[in-house]
């Protein structure tokens, strides 16, 4: 009975073999069948164990030396941050000998990065971990990163390839339309080289960092200036509010100043930042034109140091983009520019410091004016005031080819659109002209000002005038209120007075038997007053009255002239050339009316002295 048993139960499970090896065959064939649908499965329930939020993928395909996928993405918090990353048409090459992954080609990439700065109390301070790249190479077709940041986005929309370089090192390029970034990264994070060039061709920028993984550290930016202000002016990678807001007008003016220009800068610390000490140096032809010294101590105490100097040709072209439409024809051939800005703050504290600005040796041509060896300073004694005091002097004015006034000195403070002028004077035909102490709003219109003149001799104005016919002695005093809005000047009822009696002079053609004319030709007078007016469009009107008298015109009695003189003068006061037909003015008023100029009758004998006649009967 034993023996037919025991054959009898290998037979069944002989049956049963039979019947159950082709069904695990078929099992095991449905399994490869369906690899991918089931590594799908696990791959998902694996990528849910981790750190990634919401993982999903779809489209797994492989085999043993590639896998692709038709979409992969997730989320990711960080401590600085939530990233989003959606990508579609990945494709893996690995060699499962080697167990080693070739590399990862991904048609299009999508990332979205909420930066939120991190908590100061919970920040660590352990040294970076060293950045170490699994694959070979990994190249996106077209990539779309967007940085949400408190300044505002930043944005980049291209192709990027990453590699692993020579020694491990990580080689990465990100290109769009208009720029290349290429970054590299040596083996344990000691070397970061960034550098950003213009296409089809051109370097902007290169930023090394060295020691990164150590707390001593060391940085240094080689930029050529104007690219770099254009590519912080245009790159959408630069947050909105950061962006350097320069329009494309200006930029071109400055391209001839700029496109030579260098800006290197280098600082390092010894301790994570916690202290930092840096220079920043911007030169043409290998010579520093602005010098910036910058340190800073316990992350929150700050001291800058700031030196300029370059020549006054330089600083005009520089600042020109930025000046008055009349400034445009401005000239300077010679002068120096230096400067000095000292910043300090304290801790948890607002900035304060100091600013100067000094210009020496300044010959400027503006117009018809033009300034020899003059010397300008500005001086901010705060800078958290935000008031400058402006100083002004020039020992020679020219107004034209031959006017020139001398001792230019003006001792002015700006804040908040207010010019408070302490003194603006100038020595001119032997006087003073001058501005009176004043308070001026700058953001109203129109200006005004008042110009007073001391002591100003009259031969020396009448000569200036270039009137041959016309001449004079004595000294006049004056003032004229000036109202100044958007480039034009209008004056109106100015007053000038002579101070001491003198003599006026007309010697041109003239009926010799009018007796204004007579008079004229050499009159002594004793009292001279004029009103003046001028308005905006050239127009000027002079009021003039001579009281006084010609010995050899009715035995020397007085007479009185009221003069009413108009004319055209373009450009009054700008150019410092009067012009206008002041000649043919009295002869057409003098000879019109000549029987009101009346003498007066004999003076009495004795001291009494008779009155001049009225002003009823004179020339108008």
């Amino acid at each position: 009975m034993t023996v037919p048993n025991a054959l009898q139960r290998r037979r069944a499970w002989r049956q049963t073999a039979a019947m159950a090896l082709p069904m695990l065959l078929l099992f095991c064939l449905a399994l490869w069948w369906q690899r991918a649908v089931l590594l799908e499965l696990l791959l998902q329930q694996f990528l849910k164990q981790t750190a990634l939020i919401s993982p999903t993928l779809s489209g797994l395909s492989f085999d043993h030396k590639q896998a692709k996928l038709s979409a992969f993405s997730f989320d990711l918090a960080t401590p600085t941050g939530d990233l989003s990353v959606a990508m579609q048409d990945l494709t893996i090459d690995y060699d499962l000998e080697k167990r080693i992954v070739d590399s990862a080609d991904i048609g299009h990439a999508a990332l979205k990065f909420n930066y939120r700065p991190a908590d100061k109390s919970v920040t660590k301070t352990a040294e970076n971990p060293p950045i170490n790249l699994a694959l070979d190479r990994l190249r996106i077709a077209n990539l779309d990163v967007d940085i949400d940041t408190p300044w505002g986005l930043s944005n980049f929309a291209g192709q990027a390839h990453v590699a692993r370089g020579a020694a491990d090192a990580i080689e990465a390029t990100f290109q769009d339309a208009r720029q290349a970034i290429r970054l590299k990264i040596d083996p344990g994070f000691t070397t970061a080289a960034l550098r950003v060039e213009r296409l089809p061709r051109g370097n902007i920028f290169q930023l090394t960092a060295t020691q990164l993984a150590l707390p001593t550290k060391q940085i240094s930016l080689n930029a050529d200036a104007l690219s770099l202000i254009e590519w912080f002016s245009s790159s959408l990678l630069i947050p909105q509010s950061l962006r350097t807001n320069m329009p494309t007008s200006d930029l071109a003016k400055l391209s001839p100043l700029l496109s030579a220009t260098q800006l290197s800068a280098n600082a390092k610390t010894t301790n994570n930042f916690a202290t930092l000490q840096a220079n920043a140096v911007l030169k043409r032809d290998k010579e520093s034109l602005l010098t910036i010294d910058l340190s800073m101590t316990n992350k929150q105490t700050i001291d800058v140091d700031g030196r300029l100097e370059m020549l006054a040709t330089e600083a005009l072209d520089l600042i020109k983009p930025w000046l008055p439409a009349m400034t445009a024809t401005w000239t300077v051939s010679s002068g120096k520019v230096q400067g000095n800005l000292k910043l300090h703050k304290p801790n948890n504290q607002n900035y304060f410091g100091t600013a100067q600005l000094h210009i020496t040796d300044l010959a400027l041509m503006a117009g018809a004016v033009k300034i020899e060896n003059g010397k300008l300073e500005l001086n901010i004694p705060e800078l958290a005031n935000r008031a400058v005091d402006l100083s002004a002097e020039a020992p020679t004015l020219g107004f034209g080819k031959e006017l020139v006034a001398r001792k230019l000195n003006i001792k002015a403070r700006y804040l908040d659109q207010e010019l408070s002028l302490n003194q603006a004077s100038l020595a001119l035909f032997d006087g003073t002209l001058e501005l009176l102490p004043n308070k001026i709003l700058l953001e109203q219109t129109p200006i005004l000002l008042t110009l007073q003149l001391h002591g100003v001799d009259l031969s020396q104005l009448l000569n200036s005038l270039h009137y041959p016919n016309i001449s004079g002695t004595g000294k006049i005093d004056g003032e004229l209120p000036l109202q100044l809005s958007a480039g034009a000047i209008d004056l109106q009822d100015g007053i000038i007075s002579g101070t001491q009696p003198g003599v006026l002079r007309y010697v041109g053609p003239a009926d010799n038997q009018n007796i204004a004319f007579k008079a004229l030709r050499n009159l002594v007078y004793r009292n001279l007053q004029a009103k003046v007016n001028y308005r905006p469009n050239g127009n000027y009107h002079l009021g003039l009255r001579l009281e006084g008298s010609n010995p050899e015109v009715l035995s020397g009695h007085p007479l009185a002239f009221n003069l009413n003189i108009s004319g055209q003068l373009p450009e009054l006061l700008q150019k410092g050339i009067l012009a206008g037909d002041l000649e043919r003015t009295i002869l057409e008023q003098a000879t019109a009316k000549p029987a009101n100029v009346e003498k007066s009758p004999k003076p009495p004998s004795g001291d009494q002295q008779p009155k001049p006649p009225s002003a009823d009967r004179r020339s108008q």
